[in-house]
């Protein structure tokens, strides 16, 4: 009977260790990434057709730059030299990180970017922080139905003075527009609109993948 009672226990054991293995295994599942039983704050949140259409932008690229303001003029732009950009996802390829580093005009060149796609707004997003302005540049699109090679951003900015010292503290209306020519080329093109004049492009960049 001994033998028996050991016999039951030690199969009993083993069983209650299947049925708390197999109940382990389902809870791993439901809250694994995307599964169907995430919250639903979890699913608006993931990368979607959106973010697969920046891709092309991803990687290293040497740049083309031209300023037309400030440093530089429509007539006489100044013009890049040994400018490299390199763009990497984050955030699960939510978020495509933009370094890019070089000289302008004789002088360094710095300017750190993020672009990303608001699910629940359906618009892009884009801010940037450079060496020469303390204030970040931000930009939203407009509400998108369907992915575009062509992206429009636009927002608001405190003036330093870039456009003069009589605008200095004043905001000025900008616009950026990303054009996806292909794998290898794209270009950003940058617009002012100062107060009482019309739209300026100040600012384009040429993309080549290297």
């Amino acid at each position: 009977m001994n033998h028996r009672r050991k016999f039951l226990a030690m199969a009993g054991a083993a069983a209650l260790g299947d049925v708390l293995a197999t109940a382990g295994q389902a809870r791993r599942a439901e809250t694994a990434p995307g599964a169907a039983t995430a919250p639903p704050f979890v699913a608006r949140g993931a990368p979607g057709a959106f973010h697969a259409a920046l891709k092309p932008l991803q990687g290293e690229w040497r740049v083309e730059k031209e300023i037309y303001i400030a440093v530089g003029s429509p007539r006489a732009p100044a013009k890049s030299s040994g400018m490299i950009t390199q763009r990497s996802w984050f955030g699960g390829g939510r978020h495509l990180l933009d370094t890019t580093e070089g000289s302008l005009a004789g002088s360094s060149y710095y300017r750190l970017g993020v672009l990303g796609f608001s699910n629940v707004d359906g618009c892009y997003e884009w801010v940037t922080f450079d060496a020469m302005n303390a204030n970040m540049m931000l930009y939203r699109g407009t509400r998108l139905e369907q992915p575009s090679r062509h992206i429009t951003l636009t927002g608001v900015f405190t003036d330093q003075g870039l456009l003069g010292e009589e605008f200095a503290g004043k905001p000025i209306p900008m616009r950026t527009d990303i054009d996806i020519n292909n794998e290898d080329h794209h270009s950003i093109a940058l617009y002012f609109t100062p107060p009482g004049q019309a739209e300026l492009l100040i600012d384009r960049s040429r993309y080549f993948r290297l």
